[in-house]
């Protein structure tokens, strides 16, 4: 089963009637999350035939092609155009990341990832290659399994560090840490 189908179980299954998209681009969605990529391929490429600014249909075509047949190179470059025509919407980086992380590029596409996070972050295709990324992520130590409780605790740690927000407020409190056991004892 591949992974984009998985995705579809992240949000109950409301992930497509989430979406803030147009009609037709839903249907070709739904489509390939219910694994009919082959169908949903072409309704996407009807969409982009029809109207070639289309970042939606061009971001959805993209995942479509490096989905069915493993053709990242192609998949990146209409998920590049999606970004170029809109800059300003998560479509194209969504498919980036998942384009990235389905060539096991994975940490690239993590980078996309947040890239549409900063754009829209409650889209609901977000949280799935989120969810996805952390499935696909490596374990801290790579010679323990994933469930040993020395990686449980270093991938928490790892998870609370990836954000700069918390990174500083990590510094604070080591600093003020610091601070305070100087004054304890001098």
């Amino acid at each position: 089963m591949s992974e984009i189908r998985e995705l579809l179980n992240i949000g109950g299954g409301q992930f497509v009637s989430r979406m803030e998209t147009s009609p037709g681009v839903k249907a070709a969605y739904r489509l390939l999350f219910e694994g009919q990529v082959d169908e949903a391929e072409a309704r996407f490429r009807r969409l982009v035939a029809e109207n070639g600014k289309d970042a939606e249909a061009l971001a959805g075509l993209a995942i479509c092609v490096a989905e069915e047949g493993g053709r990242f190179v192609t998949a990146e470059k209409l998920a590049q155009m999606a970004v170029r025509i809109a800059k300003r919407s998560p479509a194209g980086y969504l498919a980036l990341g998942f384009i990235n992380m389905r060539a096991s590029r994975i940490e690239e596409g993590y980078g996309y990832l947040m890239k549409a996070q900063n754009l829209a972050p409650e889209d609901p295709r977000l949280k799935a290659g989120l969810v996805w990324y952390q499935q696909e992520r490596p374990p801290v130590i790579v010679d323990l399994a994933r469930e040993h409780p020395v990686n449980k605790a270093l991938g928490a740690a790892r998870d609370f560090l990836d954000s700069p927000a918390k990174r500083a407020a990590a510094a604070i409190a080591v600093g003020v840490g610091i601070s305070l056991t100087r004054a304890l004892f001098a």
